[in-house]
Formats: structure tokens, sequence, C-alpha cells
């Protein structure tokens, strides 16, 4: 009975949530500016308005739909024939780290893409609902098994939703299949923390910070994190400045113009190494993704470990306070 009633209000803070922070429905010129920016994207392929999404889900293409949030959320409503998951089920089991955030092994992933029946040649659709965070570390993870079919869907539910589409409560049937890895898995956009460390006083190499302000200076500290601060060296720029946020907005991603201007207003430029992170390397594969994949950086490598690695270590130095 006890965990039913905390079930009940999950579902009734989520539902209260999403009622009061729902993006405002765009008009027909507002879609059309926004399905015009995506050809100045270096990858468009890899970023989907929530109008060619519908149409390729309604298509007979073989697409699977991944939606990535806690099941609650999904329960009260989600695209058609999307399926739910959430990071336990693509991260590092219990006890393989000393700590949790870590990713999964490519034995686990690979075995749960052919749980959601994809397989080699499916188009994979990833959303969520904070901006596609959530969707780009799953992006990533695709990348390193070499998946060559996937796209974020621009703004996850929220993107959805403001291009006046109907979700859904309907769960969709799973033919599960065989996903098939041979060889060595990508890691080229992988940083470790001995790639971290070196870092530090290489000129040529940016470690960007994409947390909150409040963890970045040592304020907050995050669940899951052992001490308070951020890597020295590290310039921060929150992962959110890439997507349009606040009353209203669909967190949808902001034009390669608007992205340039943020990131090399602060450094962060094509000709270095960037290694982004954050608590356990989600909101920094958001970051990775924008540079990579809409402004075309040869060299973005996401530190797995992110924040919770590092402050593990004790022996590690940290900085806080104030941000230069």
């Amino acid at each position: 009975m006890k965990k039913l009633l905390l079930v009940i209000l999950s579902l009734v803070l989520v539902f209260s949530f999403a009622a009061c922070s729902s993006p405002d429905v765009k008009t027909d010129k507002e879609l059309e500016k926004q399905q015009s920016k995506y050809d100045e994207y270096a990858d468009p392929s890899v970023i989907m308005s929530a109008k060619d999404a519908k149409q390729l889900i309604e298509s007979d293409e073989k697409v699977v739909v991944i939606d990535i949030r806690k099941a609650p959320e999904y329960l009260l409503g989600h695209i058609p024939k999307a399926i739910n998951i959430w990071r336990d089920d693509y991260s590092a089991d219990k006890g393989e780290y000393p700590f949790g955030g870590m990713r999964a092994s490519i034995e686990k992933f690979v075995k749960l893409l052919g749980d959601l029946g994809i397989d080699n040649d499916t188009m994979v659709l990833l959303y969520d609902a904070k901006g596609d965070y959530d969707a780009a570390r799953f992006f990533w993870q695709l990348e390193m098994v070499g998946h060559k079919k996937m796209a974020l869907i621009d703004g996850g539910i929220n993107g959805w939703k403001a291009s006046g589409f109907d979700t859904t409560t309907k769960k969709p049937e799973v033919k599960a299949t065989t996903y098939k890895f041979e060889g060595e898995p990508d890691l080229s956009k992988l940083a470790t923390l001995e790639d971290v460390k070196a870092a530090i006083d290489d000129p040529n190499v940016v470690i960007l910070d994409t947390r909150s302000i409040g963890e970045a200076t040592g304020k907050d500290l995050k669940s899951g994190a052992y001490r308070k601060g951020r890597i020295p060296s590290s310039i921060w720029i929150e992962y959110k400045e890439a997507i349009y946020v606040g009353e209203g907005e669909d967190t949808t991603f902001k034009t390669a113009k608007e992205l340039k201007e943020i990131y090399e207003a602060k450094g962060i430029t094509p000709d270095k190494t960037i290694i982004p992170y954050c608590q356990s390397g989600v909101r920094s594969a958001h970051t990775t993704f924008v540079l990579s994949k809409l402004l075309g950086y040869k060299n973005v490598k996401n530190y797995d470990g992110s924040w919770i690695e590092w402050s593990y270590n004790e022996d590690l130095p940290l900085e806080t306070g104030e941000i230069k």
C-alpha cells in the first residue's frame, strides 16, 4: 500500500509540474523559422524537428523511438510508439565502479539495443524533457558501438508539444531482436580521468564545466558527488545555454550562429580539444553533441566520470568560489 501511495504521489507531482511548464504552441511562421535552421548545422542528419519526426514515425521506415524519462512522466503522456527507458538501463551496474554514473559496458548496452527492438539498420529517434541531455547521453553511447542511424528530436517532448502534436498513454509492443557488434568500441569522444588531469596545464585543451553555477562555485553538491567545487582551470558554460529555456519556451536548440557566439566568446574554439564535464557525463554529453555535431568541432571528448569521479579521488585538486 505504501509503495502504491508513493507511485500515486509521484504521478500527481509530475502532472502538476507538467501542467505549469508546458511550452507555448508555435505558430506556422515560427515552425517554418525553426525548420530553416537545420541546414546551418554541421551535421543536420542527427537533429530532427518534431514535424519531421512525426512523418518518419508514421512512415513504413524501420524506426524505434526512445523516451528517456522517469516512468511516471512517460505514463502521463509520450510521443506515439515511444519506448520508455531510464538511466539505470544504460549505465554501469552497481558494483562495477566505486562510484555511480558511469556508462554501461558495451555488452550490456548492445543487449539493451536488441531488447528494445533495435538492430544495426534501425533508425533511432531519441528525446527527453530537459532539452535532450539524456537523449544526447544515449546518442553518445550509440556512437561508441558505431550505430549510424540516429537523431535527437529537437526540443524533446517540449518541442513535440510546441509543434501542436498530441501525446499518448498507449505503450507500444516491443519485438526484441539482436544487435550485432564486432570489433572495438569507438572511444574517440571519451575523456578519461588521466586525460582530464593532463589537460589542466595544457593550453591546447579546454576543460568545460557544463553544470549549474551553484555546482561550479561549490555552493551546491548534488547527490552522488563527494566534494564541492570544480576542476581547476575549467571554463563554465552551463549546458542549457545551447537551448531556448524559460517560460513558454520549447527547449529546442539555438541556431548555429547563436551557438558559435556563445562558445567562442569563452574561448571554446574549434582549434582546441574540448573536454566537457558535469555531474555524471549527461549534461556534458549534451554539450559534446552541440560542439561536435551542430558546430562541427573535431576534438570533443565527454568526460564520463565527470565530477562524481573527480570528487571521489580526494588527492585531486579542486577550486571553489567565484568563477573568473
